[in-house]
């Protein structure tokens, strides 16, 4: 089982966008172990999963949670649930033409592992289909307020492009799915959020027995290229 990482700029094939200004705070991360389904499998979803919890709270979309029609985030346990609509005419636009960007977003935000996995598997926002997000802010800190957001840039294929009002709302990292989910974006606010992901991925690829691998992009490319499928 290898998990390989690599900071070169994505190339479009991997249907992450245009590289970010900053390249240094951007990593993007593969498996040598795709899955005929198109699904994560099982081991990276414990490799990340333990990872985004361990570096603080994670927010994602999650279509099989319960949220009142009220506005705002509401507690749900030790958990934060909310439901947020895209505002924009050109969101909703997007919406209603691609299944990337549903018009009616359930979000949660959890800083436990178990939580966490859901974003993987969930149908209603499926991973393969780039329909999903992670965004990671401090363990300690509020889930993020979209107020001023438009919710649609979460699912854009430009998605560096509304990062810095991501960051104003105390956002430190977001993962994206690249092309058929078989690989992982990360963005991060600086370098320094960019080592500390990295160095919590190490130890949780450590602790489930996965290889994590520095490549060039050329080098990840043909890692992935020459990956048995999963039986």
């Amino acid at each position: 089982m290898r998990l390989f990482i690599t900071y070169d700029a994505p190339g479009l094939q991997w249907q992450l966008g245009s590289p970010p200004p900053d390249p240094a705070a951007f990593a993007l991360i593969g498996w040598a172990d795709a899955q005929d389904d198109g699904g994560v499998p099982a081991w990276i979803v414990d490799v990340l999963a333990s990872s985004l919890a361990a570096f603080g709270r994670v927010t994602f979309a999650c279509s099989t949670i319960s949220v009142a029609d009220a506005s705002g985030w509401q507690m749900q346990g030790p958990d934060f649930v909310a439901r947020y609509r895209i505002r924009s005419a050109l969101g909703r636009m997007v919406a209603r033409l691609s299944a990337r960007a549903p018009a009616d977003l359930k979000l949660m935000s959890t800083t436990a592992a178990q939580k966490v996995r859901r974003l993987f598997s969930d149908a209603g926002y499926p991973w393969w289909n780039q329909a999903q997000f992670a965004l990671m802010s401090a363990a300690g800190a509020p889930p993020p307020d979209f107020d001023a957001v438009d919710l649609a840039d979460l699912f854009a294929r430009e998605w560096p492009d509304g990062w810095d009002r991501l960051q104003s709302l105390g956002v430190q990292a977001m993962l994206r799915p690249g092309v058929d989910g078989d690989v992982a974006g990360l963005l991060c606010a600086s370098r320094e959020f960019s080592d500390r992901f990295e160095a919590v991925l190490a130890r949780s690829a450590d602790a489930f027995g996965v290889s994590l691998r520095h490549v060039g992009e050329l080098a990840f490319a043909a890692a992935l290229a020459a990956s048995p499928p999963h039986p």
